[in-house]
């Protein structure tokens, strides 16, 4: 039996609020940027309060064709405040011409994980790498960027 890996990626989300005299912050919208070789990579987009923002990180090891695993995500929340996480979607890169992308899937993240302020959560997601995976995926390393939204109350 072969292993197969995917790659971890640190990717920092950042978030925009509402602003003004008067404006109530409930919820955050975030644009992600990231790179699976770590964090001297991630670009942060300021919003009109400044950078707020929290991290997804994530792997997956042992996959081989046909293979359904966890893929656990930590979200961490640097902020003062909490967080509650309502989706992450993750995008995976091709590990090379001959093994794309297409044959491995990552499920979406969908509903309420409260993050504690300056405190970590985890979620878990599966990843499937397709039956059809041609040899050429045999020890391939996948990077994942993870996009994500959350609300503040």
């Amino acid at each position: 039996m072969c292993a197969w890996t995917a790659a971890f990626l640190l990717l920092v989300v950042c978030a925009s609020a509402a602003s003004g005299p008067g404006a109530v912050r409930t919820e955050v919208q975030l644009v992600g940027f990231g790179s699976s070789f770590g964090p001297a990579n991630v670009r942060p987009v300021p919003s009109r309060s400044g950078v707020d923002s929290f991290s997804i990180t994530g792997n997956v090891v042992g996959l081989f064709p046909g293979k359904t695993l966890p893929l656990v995500l930590s979200v961490s929340n640097r902020r003062s405040f909490a967080i509650t996480v309502t989706s992450i979607t993750t995008t995976v890169g091709n590990p090379s011409s001959r093994c794309t992308a297409k044959y491995l899937k990552v499920t979406t993240f969908a509903g309420h994980l409260r993050v504690r302020a300056k405190k970590t959560a985890k979620t878990t997601v599966k990843v499937t790498l397709s039956h059809a995976a041609p040899n050429a995926c045999q020890k391939a390393v996948f990077h994942f960027t993870y996009h994500g939204r959350a609300t503040v109350r």
